[in-house]
């Protein structure tokens, strides 16, 4: 990313972050109060009461169910499933002896009722687990979605239905706290001001990843670990405030795009769960002051080396507006070599006797330079193995690197004002009480097929 790194002359100068070490002082002051407090998105993250309670809640049910079924939405959802592929074999669900008597591993995260249909076609009530995410509990898809389970498990189960549903939802008075009340559900409380992109690393991902028998903490720790480095650190030496200022600087004048490409494919779905963590929490209308200042970058998603194949020509010949972020495991889970065959053709030949990790993170490394002598940006994050205390620290980077261009936009992180204006139009167009009906009708849609 910097200047006397990059072809073409374009890149940050190293004196454009030494610039602003006042503004990431005090953002360091702001996050170390943050950690030390007892409410808010980063507030004792790593020693709170639920964390035990969803730990002992998972020992209870184990080996009570063949089947685990997540109910949720976007920040209810993304995280458990980038944790699930990271650390689960990729054919958990196929293989028995994979799980080792832990449940297979099922998302209803959309309103799509052929999903739901061909979810609960498969599924037996008697050995399902249902958790349903939901910090407020009104959330349409998540609510509708929860109702025909419900009913699926009420109807099978008569009034046994209950042990089968495990509710995680906001500490309080909240619908989904008054449902389980009423009906003697297992609750499990999401800490407070815990938005639900920053909140895997809570009894939201944490529960599940417990009932699937992965290493809580493990996760716990590693992202502790990142935590309280970036909030001690001199920033010279703080590997958070360093990359989230040139991050900042970099889409402040020389891009607008921000892909996440990890060279992993059990790291596909952190990509997923960062598209929402960076858009949502970066894309605001209004800062601070209420000034109009329309900020964020747009997070784009990719997975090498496979994206190379289809997306890294746009990077590398494309609009000059992306900085690519490359994740990549300096150790697999086993060797994997590849055979001294086909010796006779040395187009293929040259292969042998590597083993396909060489082959990957050489493919990783290539693609950087490429876009390096191009003059196009990139920044590699390099992970030992990936194992829970790995994944902990860079869900933590990545959550900790968003608050820090946030607070450097001067906007607040942790809202999401314009996703609401859209749930508030589907309440009023679905009849919700308390929601005035539509006045005029919704935006004017094209509806295929076109017919002459």
């Amino acid at each position: 990313m910097l200047a006397g790194n990059l072809g073409g002359g374009g890149g940050l100068a190293a004196a454009e972050l030494d610039a602003l070490a006042p503004q990431l002082e005090e953002i360091r002051t702001r996050l170390a109060a943050m950690v030390e407090s007892e409410t808010g998105t980063f507030a004792n993250t790593f020693r709170r009461p639920e964390v035990a309670a969803a730990k002992a809640l998972a020992a209870r049910l184990a080996g009570s169910f063949d089947d685990f079924l997540l109910i949720g939405i976007g920040g209810s959802t993304w995280g458990t499933i980038a944790i699930q592929a990271a650390l689960c074999h990729g054919f958990w669900n196929d293989r028995p002896e994979l799980r080792g008597g832990r449940p297979r591993f099922h998302v209803l995260d959309n309103s799509d009722p052929d999903a739901l249909r061909e979810m609960l076609h498969v599924l037996a009530p008697g050995r399902t687990l249902v958790n349903i995410v939901s910090k407020s509990g009104t959330t349409a898809e998540t609510a509708a979605n929860f109702m025909a389970v419900a009913d699926w498990l009420r109807k099978a189960l008569g009034e046994r239905w209950r042990e089968h549903v495990v509710v995680t939802t906001d500490a309080g008075q909240g619908l989904l706290q008054r449902l389980a009340a009423r009906e003697g559900l297992a609750v499990l409380d999401i800490p407070p001001k815990t938005g639900g992109r920053f909140s895997l690393l809570s009894n939201v991902g944490l529960f599940p990843a417990a009932v699937l028998g992965l290493d809580v903490d493990a996760l716990l720790a590693g992202a502790e670990a990142l935590t309280l480095d970036a909030a001690r650190s001199p920033w010279q030496e703080n590997r958070v405030l360093c990359a989230s200022a040139a991050a900042w600087l970099w889409f402040q004048r020389l891009g607008s795009v921000h892909v996440l490409m990890p060279y992993s494919r059990r790291l596909r779905y952190v990509a997923n769960w960062y598209v929402q963590l960076w858009g949502e929490s970066l894309g605001k209308r209004s800062d601070r002051q209420g000034r109009e200042v329309h900020s964020g970058s747009t997070p784009l998603g990719a997975l090498g080396a496979a994206d190379q194949h289809s997306l890294l020509q746009l990077f590398m010949e494309g609009p000059a507006d992306k900085l690519l972020t490359f994740v990549r495991l300096e150790a697999f889970q086993g060797a994997s070599p590849i055979p001294r065959i086909f010796e006779e053709d040395p187009e293929v030949a040259y292969l042998a006797g590597h083993d396909l990790s060489e082959l990957i993170n050489a493919e990783q490394e290539s693609t950087a330079e490429a876009l390096r002598a191009e003059g196009r940006g990139s920044r590699t994050l390099s992970l030992p193995t990936l194992d829970a205390y790995w994944l902990g620290q860079l869900f933590q980077f990545f959550m900790l690197e968003t608050f820090v261009n946030g607070e450097l936009l001067d906007i607040n992180t942790f809202d999401q004002p314009g996703v609401e204006a859209g749930k508030i139009l589907t309440y009023q167009r679905m009849g919700r009480p308390g929601f005035a009906p539509l006045e005029r009708p919704l935006a004017d849609r094209l509806d295929f097929p076109v017919r002459d």
